[in-house]
């Protein structure tokens, strides 16, 4: 297989929906929860997606892991891909981010691969950053 260039694509999103089920471990210094999420995109990223989450948290900071599937438009191509994803918080500091799992593309979006980049504006607005390429068969 041959790769193309890579492409940045942004897009805002809302999260539209957040389930979170507590959970306790002996030895935890914080709060343990499962959370499924269901997010809404619009910009280069449109579309939508379902996120299942471990998260870690307490006073001074934070952490997930999350797989989620997208269902949408990157830039001029549609399909569904999944997207692994990380992030740490201590305070007002985070960082995010994760790459798009290989083969999981489908439709329009086959053969993508990338890294996703997700952040969150001062005033509280989500943005996801792809930075892809697509494999020629």
């Amino acid at each position: 297989m041959i790769e193309t260039g890579t492409t940045t694509y942004t897009g805002e999103f809302e999260i539209t929906g957040w389930d979170a089920e507590p959970y306790t471990e002996p030895g935890s210094t914080g709060e343990l929860s499962r959370v499924r999420a269901e997010k809404v995109f619009e910009g280069e990223i449109s579309g939508t997606s379902t996120a299942e989450l471990l998260m870690a948290g307490n006073d001074i900071g934070a952490g997930y892991v999350a797989s989620e599937q997208f269902v949408g438009t990157v830039g001029d191509r549609t399909g569904s891909m999944t997207v692994q994803h990380w992030g740490v918080a201590e305070g007002a500091e985070a960082a995010s981010s994760g790459h798009i799992i290989p083969g999981s593309g489908t439709g329009g979006l086959r053969n993508i691969s990338g890294k996703a980049v997700y952040s969150q504006d001062p005033d509280g607005q989500h943005r996801l950053e792809l930075r892809v390429s697509f494999a020629e068969e």
